[in-house]
């Protein structure tokens, strides 16, 4: 099974035509709903449009395969979608989505679309290209970003993050490590990582422990709402030409809160990885 990722929309309700790299608690909603589909799916489309160029280079960057539409409207591209069929189809706006609710629509025989309270959040199953049967399913409550005013109660209700897997060679570490990394035991946290240059923001001992499986499950934060205790400029360079802090240099923190905090689905080591590019 496919994941498609639809962000192809103009964002005038928000202002902002590129609102899926808009950070949730520090997470941009792209990579949340990339997040939660990659539990599911090994291949993971973003369909949008090339006046999206920064969307579609942090797409391209962590393996997201690029397809182009219109850029006019959901329903104007949502063929593209069935044409990956079969295929879970996800706005990239859902800022609270859980693999549960894709779970729900993908125990129907036919094309299948979620409600919720809301109406249409814009989440659908297409076990095949034929789209005459159809059945509704109602998911729950889900918040999609549309406004404002959604983005804000997003941001305040920090849904679960779920962590995309990655080529270990895409990350890139800022600091050493005290001593020999044990072995991965069962679920572990994410690696936070800045999805712009693929620098290691926290974890560095968990992905010295996951370098043999090659793979690791990775957040990836904008590192331009995170704060830290030293110039951030400082550790991108020192991370990119290989010259590490010591152990324990740095401190990462969004809103107040160490960046390990932020809430987010723990993962097992696994053989599955995302093509990113260095």
């Amino acid at each position: 099974m496919r994941a498609v990722i639809m962000a192809g929309g103009k964002g005038s309700r928000l202002g902002d035509p590129q609102k899926c790299l808009r950070p949730v608690c520090g997470i941009p909603l792209l990579f949340r709903v990339a997040g939660v589909l990659h539990q599911l799916a090994d291949e993971i489309y973003v369909v949008t449009t090339p006046s999206h160029t920064e969307l579609v280079q942090a797409a391209e960057r962590w393996g997201l395969k690029v397809v182009y539409g219109s850029g006019q409207s959901y329903p104007q591209d949502f063929p593209i979608a069935a044409r990956l069929a079969p295929a879970v189809v996800a706005a990239c706006d859902i800022a609270d989505l859980e693999p549960r609710h894709i779970q729900l629509l993908t125990a129907q025989e036919v094309f299948a679309t979620a409600v919720t309270p809301r109406g249409y959040v814009g989440l659908s199953y297409l076990p095949s290209a034929d789209m005459d049967r159809w059945v509704e399913v109602d998911v729950g409550p889900l918040l999609d970003v549309d406004t404002p005013e959604d983005l804000e109660e997003a941001e305040r209700r920090c849904p679960t993050a779920y962590p995309l897997y990655v080529d270990v060679a895409c990350l890139k570490p800022h600091e050493e490590t005290l001593d020999a990394a044990p072995e991965p035991q069962g679920e572990i946290p994410p690696i936070a990582v800045d999805y712009r240059t693929g620098v290691v923001l926290d974890g560095h001992h968990r992905l010295k422990a996951l370098l043999k499986y090659g793979s690791a499950p990775v957040l990836l934060f904008d590192y331009r709402v995170v704060e830290v205790n030293i110039p951030k400029e400082e550790v991108v360079q020192r991370a990119l030409e290989g010259r590490l802090y010591p152990p324990k240099t740095t401190w990462h923190t969004y809103r107040g809160r160490h960046i390990s905090q932020i809430p987010a689905a723990k993962a097992r080591p696994a053989a599955k990885k995302l093509r990113c590019r260095t």
